[in-house]
């Protein structure tokens, strides 16, 4: 079993593969949403919405790219939690490298945005899998590419 997916679920469509595209779509599109049209309210109306406009492409963003690498890896849970622990760090670490980059800043409401992003998508993994099961429990042949195992 490899790192963030395995030579054998790489190339199968599965329920699981399934749901986590569509979670990826979700994320993708929440994301958007807040990006153009949440953010540019809270703006013109200068609501405090405790730095949530400021932070959503951290927020939902983490989710969205978490979602898309599951779903391309077509990873098992224990895999999925790799990448989640996998693209929280990269965010973390990319937010403390900004003030070295060209105008770049460091902002601590993204980093508690991404750990938040990261705690969302873990809960949504264990949705997916309570509801859609997990590639190594059960029965090989079954549509939704899982393997035998107990």
């Amino acid at each position: 079993m490899g790192l963030f997916t395995d030579g054998e679920s790489i190339l199968r469509v599965s329920r699981l593969r399934v749901a986590y595209f569509v979670l990826f779509v979700l994320a993708f599109l929440t994301t958007e949403f807040g990006r153009f049209v949440y953010r540019p309210i809270v703006y013109r109306a200068g609501a405090n919405d405790l730095g949530v406009a400021d932070t959503i492409g951290n927020l939902t963003g983490v989710v969205t790219q978490i979602f898309f690498m599951v779903a391309v890896l077509h990873s098992n849970r224990r895999q999925a939690h790799r990448v989640v622990l996998f693209v929280v760090c990269g965010y973390i670490a990319y937010e403390f490298l900004q003030p070295h980059l060209p105008k770049g800043t460091f902002d601590a409401k993204d980093v508690l945005a991404t750990v938040i992003g990261g705690l969302v998508s873990v809960a949504l993994l264990a949705l997916v899998h309570r509801l859609v099961g997990d590639r190594e429990t059960a029965s090989p042949g079954l549509d939704t590419g899982e393997r035998a195992g107990g």
